[in-house]
């Protein structure tokens, strides 16, 4: 059976270019997406934007369970469910190797959370693994409930797997074992941006050589091999969570909609756009074609 148009539709609600355009000062866009979900209220008069997306992700997760309803409930039942976005925060789309983990969470340690949709198969499954295992300290695959046990026979140990259920609770099938010992340093400085690199190496007293700009990833590569991999993987956590400090900020508010969490933290705005955005998320639907 195929996809209903309408879905497609939908889901494309959940985009970062709807996100961020939301949050401009004049939206050029987001109106015609938004304007889809009005046949979703039946006789409500006025539904606001944030009622939109809740409506939108309320039929995807009944009829459409595409990528963005397993991240979206991976952030909320971790970050908001588990812990707290005070002291958990989460990355989309995080490179790691040849791979990219759908969700990684970051709290007192790191843990990668890869996406098996119904449509997926298990092919790149295993170079994903090892990919994370020596990125992460726990990996978790995360599929639909009925296909548990196909998923698990495609798992080595130590890797944790989790089913979404019909009603987007998530349970845990298996749990995941510490990757510490599989760690390696050069992988987890290569997550890292320039900055936060140069920023843990003055933390840790070690100080790169004066080298030409072609040759500081080098060297700093090279600084990074003399720390201890506790040290490196304990930085690597705190320098990564400290990405998204103020996302925590705009999904606590309670405008914000629970179905957008994964969007927010996939999804980079200014400190300014995230107060236009929060604003209109509480405005009527209608009044978004005259913002």
């Amino acid at each position: 059976m195929g996809v209903d148009p309408t879905d497609r539709e939908l889901a494309a609600l959940f985009s970062s270019v709807v996100y961020k355009d939301l949050s401009a000062e004049h939206p050029s866009h987001a109106f015609d997406r938004l304007a889809r979900t009005a046949a979703l209220f039946g006789g409500s008069t006025q539904p606001t934007i944030a009622d939109a997306f809740e409506a939108a992700h309320a039929r995807m997760l009944r009829d459409y369970r595409n990528e963005y309803v397993f991240k979206n409930a991976i952030v909320s039942k971790i970050v908001f469910g588990r812990h707290r976005p005070s002291t958990a925060s989460a990355l989309l789309e995080l490179r790691m190797g040849e791979s990219i983990a759908d969700v990684t969470v970051l709290n007192g340690t790191s843990t990668v959370y890869e996406v098996k949709t119904d449509l997926d198969s298990f092919a790149r499954l295993p170079d994903q693994i090892a990919d994370y295992r020596s990125r992460a300290e726990f990996v978790y695959v995360v599929v639909s409930e009925r296909r548990l046990e196909t998923a698990l026979r495609h798992l080595v140990d130590g890797v944790g797997l989790i089913g979404l259920r019909q009603r987007g609770a998530l349970v845990i099938a298996r749990e995941a074992t510490s990757n510490l010992e599989l760690l390696e340093i050069d992988h987890l400085f290569q997550l890292l941006r320039q900055s936060e690199a140069l920023n843990i190496l003055a933390a840790e007293r070690r100080w790169v050589p004066k080298v030409q700009s072609g040759d500081l990833w080098h060297a700093m590569r090279d600084a990074f091999a003399t720390l201890d991999l506790s040290t490196v993987h304990a930085h690597t956590v705190r320098a990564l969570k400290s990405r998204s400090a103020g996302t925590s900020k705009i999904v606590s508010d309670p405008a914000f909609p629970r179905s957008a969490r994964a969007l927010a933290y996939g999804s980079e705005i200014s400190l300014a756009g995230a107060d236009r955005l929060l604003k209109r998320l509480a405005e009527p639907l209608a009044l978004l074609r005259g913002s």
